[in-house]
């Protein structure tokens, strides 16, 4: 597992970091975000989007749809679990997305962990407000090696 620590004080610079980690993945991940609200989730997978040539303005957050898709070379699938319960995640079917040619960016993956989900190989990233300046954000980005989890 490798980890990538950045600081970033505009929602620019989230995007970026965003954008850096979409022109790894090449279809099959899913990426999981954690942070509290408004820390920069959905910034960070509009930078994503952006890298996979989707068009960055109609990125949104899915908090009402639940699932957002971006046709493409790639399509991405952008998850916001904010408002679902750990009881009603089976309903979602997010299974059938793991596994397949398209990338899945899951916020408030911490739904996940609550439901006790096996996370497998998945990208984790985690958005905070720096401790001493609240305009600041701490983003970490993990890569976990692959288990059969999710193929």
């Amino acid at each position: 597992m490798s980890r990538r620590e950045h600081v970033c004080q505009t929602a620019e610079e989230t995007e970026e970091v965003g954008r850096a980690l979409g022109q790894s993945l090449r279809g099959g991940e899913v990426v999981l975000l954690f942070g509290p609200l408004g820390a920069g989730k959905t910034q960070f997978v509009r930078g994503m989007a952006t890298a996979l040539g989707h068009d960055p303005t109609v990125v949104s957050s899915p908090s009402y749809a639940l699932i957002n898709q971006y046709h493409g070379a790639v399509t991405l699938y952008h998850v916001d679990l904010y408002r679902i319960a750990a009881t009603d995640l089976p309903d979602l079917g997010l299974e059938e997305l793991y596994g397949r040619r398209h990338i899945v960016a899951i916020e408030w993956a911490e739904r996940l962990e609550e439901a006790g989900w096996d996370l497998g190989s998945s990208i984790l990233v985690e958005i905070d407000y720096h401790p001493d300046a609240h305009d600041t954000r701490l983003i970490s980005v993990d890569d976990v090696l692959p288990t059969d989890a999710m193929a």
